[in-house]
């Protein structure tokens, strides 16, 4: 965890913010899921231990653009993806993984895809 001050006189005082450490992720959409975000593939930086669930939490604060859809991709309380998403990490469904406890790691890809499709 990088340390920094917010001030010289917390410099001189000694006292220190801790900065969380970030690592880069790729977040993809597809299959209809991307026109409830800001755009289909974003590079983000999210905190370094975040586990998938917390990655849902992000997209949920961060990167959804219609909040009054938003049910189509994650369930109310972002905890979980909604009926019908599919959630990949590096291109391996996180049904094979340890799904939303699932550590992100640098350089991951997660990926949402919606299968269901008006009609």
């Amino acid at each position: 965890m990088e340390r920094i001050s917010c001030c010289q006189s917390c410099t001189s005082l000694g006292q220190d913010i801790k900065m969380a450490s970030t690592i880069p992720v790729t977040i993809d959409f597809s299959g209809g899921a991307e026109f409830l975000v800001k755009a289909k593939v974003q590079k983000v930086q999210i905190p370094a231990d975040s586990t998938l669930r917390d990655v849902l939490k992000f997209v949920r604060d961060n990167l959804v653009t219609d909040v009054h859809r938003m049910n189509m991709l994650l369930n109310e309380d972002a905890s979980e993806v909604a009926h019908g998403v599919i959630t990949l990490i590096n291109d391996t469904d996180t049904g094979l993984l340890s799904e939303y406890d699932t550590t992100i790691e640098a350089g991951d890809t997660i990926t949402f895809v919606s299968t269901l499709h008006g009609g």
